[in-house]
């Protein structure tokens, strides 16, 4: 006989905040390794893991890139 888990729904925003900081974690090591060491290449993985995961919570896959500055251009 199987058993159902009792898991149902994913509350997304706690989870993406801790994911935001791991992924930010793993922003930082890529800046400090040098390009290609197997330091900066396992925290490639993880960033990419992260938005794998970001893109399945949310749809979108660039949820924790940069965005650029909201603000309009001033024209005058």
């Amino acid at each position: 006989m199987t058993r159902r888990s009792g898991r149902r729904t994913i509350n997304k925003d706690p989870a993406l905040e801790k994911l935001g900081s791991g992924r930010a974690g793993a922003v930082q090591v890529m800046r400090q390794a040098k390009i290609g060491s197997p330091e900066y290449k396992s925290a490639g993985y993880v960033a990419d893991a992260i938005d794998d995961l970001a893109e399945k919570l949310t749809g979108d896959r660039t949820h924790f890139h940069a965005r650029p500055a909201s603000t309009a251009p001033n024209d005058k």
